[in-house]
Formats: structure tokens, sequence, C-alpha cells
């Protein structure tokens, strides 16, 4: 069985990383909610993919875009 290969950065990396990201998408309008930031800790927690996680905030959207029209 492979295994992912281990994400060597220090915690002060992935934090800088993290908070660069976050900066980068508030400047393109994204708002965090406390709901997203769970999702976003539950993949840093290893309890779902990032793949699940963008298939889940996918669907969200879509069930607002549609919840707009």
């Amino acid at each position: 069985m492979s295994q992912a290969p281990k994400d060597t950065r220090s915690a002060a990396e992935k934090a800088r990383h993290t908070s660069s990201i976050i900066g980068s998408l508030k400047h393109e309008g994204y708002v965090p909610t406390p709901e997203a930031e769970a999702m976003h800790q539950r993949v840093a927690r290893g309890e779902i993919t990032p793949e699940e996680a963008i298939r889940i905030f996918r669907d969200r959207a879509l069930i607002q875009d549609t919840e707009l029209a």
C-alpha cells in the first residue's frame, strides 16, 4: 500500500502558506464563514480529502446559485 508523501513544511511555513492563500481569496471577494472554516479544518485533520472538500464547496455553490436565480 503506497502512502502519500509527508508534508515536510514546518508549522510556521504551513501557517504562512495558508495565510497567503486566504489573503488571495479575500482579495478576490471570498468571505470566510464558520461553515467553510470547519470544512478546511476537516481537510487539515485528514478527515476528508481536498478533492472531497472541493466537491462539497462546488455543490453548495450550485445550490446557492439555484436559490438566488
